[in-house]
């Protein structure tokens, strides 16, 4: 592969490993995509299966670029879930079944050598959004994803953060209520079980049960989604603001404990929910400026992300760069 002038390229790979699918990318070396393939992940069946078609995937993205296999400097995951970016090792990822998977060996095995890094995804995305998007005027920012579950990245004096172990960020996990809900990582009152899309639907279906009475003929036990509740809440429904108002305040909350952690100079917000608009970013700023120190918080600037769809598989290309600008993994 060259470029006009006959110059050598080389492509990267990113690949965005989730649950439900898995989406491949090319890049070149100005981060524009020469080809793309998406496949299912089937995660249900044996791990190596899983890999086989991770590769498969990047060999399907390699084939619509037309780039031959020596002009390629490597393939970067990002995977949904605790991974250990030094060793490649998924630690644990629930919704794929997960633990302790070799999964930078055993992908470097299915390419024939071709190098592989791997990390978080939601790290991933951080960099990317960081590198590309909305995060590229700002040196401390946080990277929040908030869809079925909540996630998040951290860019810190202009890099990535991830801490001891690789968690860092994972802000899901705050406990903002110690007697409430349980959620899925064992402990109760998560941030995760009130503000993500399926905290929301769990806690309307709670109210529903206990009797609470909706306005909108959407809210019933049968149609409940995260759509149903944030339509209903924008036509004035009690229960659904109750619950969307309850997910903002309760991230909100979190955030402004982050700010007065680390003094970031932006938080950008993105995720599935967030889509749904001011309904619910409303109630996550202002509980955020509410709660956290007025110094520090004024010069915070809550911003959407600017990458969409392919955040990931962006974020998961710049880790083979990010990794050699470090030395190699640290």
């Amino acid at each position: 592969m060259s470029d006009d002038r006959g110059i050598a390229q080389t492509a990267s790979v990113g690949v965005d490993l989730g649950g439900t699918n898995i989406r491949a990318a090319v890049f070149d070396d100005g981060m524009e995509i020469l080809g793309r393939s998406e496949m299912p992940t089937r995660a249900q069946e044996a791990t190596d299966d899983v890999i086989r078609r991770i590769a498969a995937c990047v060999g399907e993205a390699l084939d619509r670029s037309s780039v031959e296999g020596e002009e390629v400097a490597g393939v970067g995951i990002g995977a949904a879930g605790l991974t250990d970016w030094r060793t490649g090792v998924v630690v644990l990822a629930s919704n794929l079944g997960w633990r302790n998977v070799p999964l930078k060996e055993r992908l470097e095995q299915e390419l024939d050598g071709l190098r592989v890094e791997v990390d978080k995804d939601t790290n991933a995305a951080a960099l990317a959004e960081a590198r590309l998007g909305a995060g590229r005027e700002f040196r401390h920012f946080l990277y929040v994803t908030a869809g079925t579950g909540i996630g998040g990245g951290l860019i810190l004096d202009g890099a990535l953060y991830r801490g001891a172990t690789g968690g860092a960020g994972d802000i899901g996990h705050v406990v903002v209520d110690p007697g409430g809900p349980l959620c899925g990582c064992g402990d109760h009152g998560c941030v995760e079980v009130f503000s993500s899309g399926a905290g929301m639907v769990n806690r309307a279906r709670e109210m529903l049960v206990d009797g609470a009475q909706a306005a909108s003929s959407a809210m019933t036990l049968e149609e409940l989604t995260t759509e149903t509740i944030f339509e209903a809440a924008k036509e004035g429904d009690a229960v659904a603001t109750q619950v969307v108002t309850t997910a903002g305040g309760a991230l909100g909350l979190v955030l402004a404990d982050y700010v007065n952690i680390n003094n970031p100079e932006a938080i950008v917000l993105g995720g599935g929910v967030v889509r749904a608009g001011r309904v619910y970013t409303d109630p996550v700023e202002r509980e955020l400026r509410r709660r956290a120190l007025s110094a520090l918080v004024e010069v915070v600037r809550l911003v959407p992300p600017a990458l969409g769809d392919d955040v990931g598989v962006a974020g998961a290309a710049l880790l083979l760069s990010e990794s050699e600008k470090d030395g190699g993994r640290a």
